[in-house]
């Protein structure tokens, strides 16, 4: 893997991750359209971007520019990169001086391509090649280094650490989610995904609605409806303590696969995984 800049297929891998997997975002997918490069994200994420206006997406329930702004600083925190505010508004258009003018500049141009050119000019690589040892190149050495570099870059803070160090003595936590995420959309998502409890808010709005909808039709045959109000109140009085408990339990949960212990561990995982995908393209470069 070359240091010098991320490929477009890794960061691909990271938006699918990102998309598909982080629960704060709380998105919904047409799936019977290809995730690829050249798809249109307005056409892809329902039914926010129904209409295929970005202002639509703005606009939703999470407020005129709170929906933007947290997928910006997801993006950003997941690919470790910092970005001004103004970048952002420049790359999605959100200059334009009415929803026409958007159309017609930038609507046609908002695909994930133009995304992930985005993002790759602006994630920092970290280099996972070999380092020579002894007169070798020893490739295990080189993901070791490559390893130091990115928990440092996760957590300035982070313990040195050698092969046979446990990783979760140095990450913990959202520091450790973070790292395997990482990791996971660097080797094109050749990783398991880490086990966690997702809490989707959309499906608590429908459960919600649900509860709310078989009340009032029992209040209205009993003509009381306090006890529509009262559970109403219940619900959302134990759906914030219970957001925190979620949060509290994936935190504290181990990503990693059981084989997988050390940095010593994990560097001859990710070895295997580079060798398989190096043996498969020489393979099929062979006429």
């Amino acid at each position: 893997m070359s240091a010098e800049k991320y490929t477009q297929e890794q960061i691909l891998s990271g938006i699918w991750i990102v998309c598909s997997e982080v629960p704060e975002l709380d998105l919904t997918f047409d799936f019977n359209i290809s995730f690829d490069f050249d798809a249109r994200l307005s056409e892809y994420f329902t039914p926010s971007f129904s209409s295929g206006s970005l202002g639509d997406w703005i606009g939703s329930a999470m407020g005129e520019e709170d929906a933007f702004t947290e997928f910006a600083h997801v993006l950003a925190w997941f690919f470790g990169f910092t970005c001004s505010v103004e970048e952002w508004n420049n790359y999605f258009g959100l200059n334009a001086t009415s929803r026409e003018e958007w159309e017609r500049e930038h609507a046609p141009h908002f695909t994930f391509r133009r995304l992930v050119k985005f993002i790759q000019e602006r994630a920092k690589p970290i280099p996972l090649e070999p380092i020579t040892m002894l007169g070798k190149p020893c490739l295990t050495a080189g993901i070791f280094r490559g390893l130091e570099h990115l928990a440092r870059q996760i957590d300035p803070k982070a313990t040195r650490f050698g092969p046979s160090t446990p990783i979760r003595r140095c990450l913990r936590g959202v520091w450790l989610r973070l790292f395997w995420h990482r990791l996971r959309w660097m080797f094109q998502d050749q990783l398991p995904p880490p086990r966690q409890i997702t809490l989707s808010s959309r499906g608590f709005l429908h459960s919600l609605l649900f509860k709310f909808s078989v009340g009032l039709l029992i209040a209205i045959w009993s003509g009381d409806l306090s006890g529509v109000l009262a559970g109403i109140g219940t619900t959302f009085a134990l759906f914030i303590p219970l957001g925190v408990i979620v949060a509290y339990i994936n935190n504290r949960l181990n990503p990693l696969p059981k084989e997988i212990e050390t940095f010593g561990d994990l560097s001859r995982v990710l070895a295997a995984i580079i060798q398989d995908q190096q043996s498969e393209a020489a393979s099929c470069s062979t006429p």
